[in-house]
């Protein structure tokens, strides 16, 4: 039986659909820059300004979302031309990393520029999706030096099938900002709130995992068909560690990350997050079992939790330890509906109300009584929300 949306929600969803548009044109820009011509958008407003300009990540996981040929062709575009080329500890910065931050910020003396780890998988997946949905190659081969190097950065991050996040490998000892997966503003159960390098988040497991299937599906048309069964191989291997090294026994529940003082528990969204990326076969089924069973944790009546009340460092309004994210509630959707978890996906789409009420803001808290806006409004990534839901049920009703 196929998951639906209720009559009021999919009104409710018609309505935010035609707003958003209006949204995204207030976020639309050009950006010229050796002698290339990007069509992009901001990634937020605030009271009236732009708030937050361009960043690799917001673009890509957007491009994601609504699978637009031609969204995703800029935010490939763009990405491959900011791509990491040299090692530099100030920024962050390795040679096929991609850019987290266009107009980048300095914090205690570094530069958040390239402060993010996962860009460059997000940058394969994205490209995959494109070659498969346009069956076009020539995006693929025209950015080919860039999709190439993306893939040594994926691989080259891979220590025994775990992509390792190490500052490190650009001759730091830390970054400027204290996370550098999306959930970047603090580590749970961190006396600093950031981890001890090297450090494995669950999330980015996940999503190296369809890196790099992407990877080897991209693998023909860059010229580098002897790697696609190592890089298959190599998903296949790092898919396991998401069941066992990425595993906390004790909850029964994946970790948030194993750093260099060990494991990171905690009930957070990254575990249902992490669905989106997978595929069926990739989870055994009492793991799926064990991860929806905590799901009552996370839900609110306005969708899920990036991380459940009675924790270490758990507040209603804390940024990424407590707060709901619309565009989260996306991917805990797609998660869900692959593999077929109904009451899971009911629960994500209670994000729809929220946006009724607050609008497109950035992230909503929820202390139990009282419903709150806060960070940008409009997001880029919350505006994304109503196309991609209205992209993903059309998808699901085309098959």
């Amino acid at each position: 039986m196929n998951f639906r949306l209720a009559k009021s929600e999919r009104r409710t969803l018609e309505k935010l659909y035609r707003q958003s548009k209006d949204g995204f044109s207030a976020l639309a820009t050009e950006l010229r820059t050796d002698k290339r011509v990007f069509h992009l958008y901001n990634a937020g407003v605030k009271s009236g300004r732009i708030r937050f300009g361009l960043f690799g990540r917001d673009l890509l996981i957007v491009a994601l979302m609504l699978q637009k040929p031609v969204f995703m062709k800029e935010a490939i575009r763009f990405v491959c031309a900011t791509l990491g080329q040299v090692y530099d500890p100030e920024t962050g910065e390795e040679p096929g990393r991609g850019l987290h931050e266009f107009t980048d910020v300095e914090m205690k003396g570094r530069s958040t520029r390239y402060n993010a780890a996962e860009v460059s998988l997000l940058l394969l997946i994205v490209a995959a999706d494109y070659q498969a949905k346009t069956g076009e190659v020539s995006l693929i081969v025209q950015e080919r030096d860039a999709l190439t190097a993306a893939i040594n950065y994926l691989y080259a991050h891979l220590e025994d099938g775990l992509f390792v996040e190490n500052p490190g490998r650009c001759g730091a000892d830390r970054y400027a900002l204290r996370v550098t997966y999306w959930k970047d503003s603090k580590l749970p159960r961190r006396d600093r709130d950031e981890p001890a390098y090297p450090v494995v988040y669950t999330l980015v497991q996940a999503q190296a995992v369809a890196a790099l299937r992407a990877a080897a599906f991209l693998a023909l048309p860059l010229g580098m068909i002897t790697w696609s069964q190592k890089l298959r191989m190599a998903a296949d291997r790092a898919v396991r560690h998401l069941f066992t090294t990425l595993w906390d026994k004790a909850n029964d529940y994946p970790l948030i990350a194993v750093d260099g003082d060990g494991e990171v528990c905690g009930i957070s969204s990254d575990g249902l997050h992490m669905l989106a990326y997978l595929e069926q076969e990739d989870l055994p089924p009492e793991k799926l079992a064990a991860i929806t069973a905590k799901t009552h944790r996370l839900l609110t009546p306005y969708g899920y939790r990036t991380y459940a009340p009675v924790q270490p460092g758990y507040a209603p309004d804390s940024y990424h330890l407590g707060a709901i994210w619309p565009y989260e509630q996306f991917f805990i959707l797609q998660g869900a509906l692959i593999h077929g978890q109904h009451e899971v996906a009911a629960g994500s789409v209670r994000i729809i109300s929220a946006l009724e009420r607050i609008g497109f803001a950035e992230l909503i808290y929820w202390d139990g009584s009282k419903l709150t806006a806060s960070g940008c409004n409009p997001q880029l990534w919350s505006l994304a929300y109503p196309q991609a839901v209205d992209r993903l049920f059309s998808d699901r009703l085309r098959e």
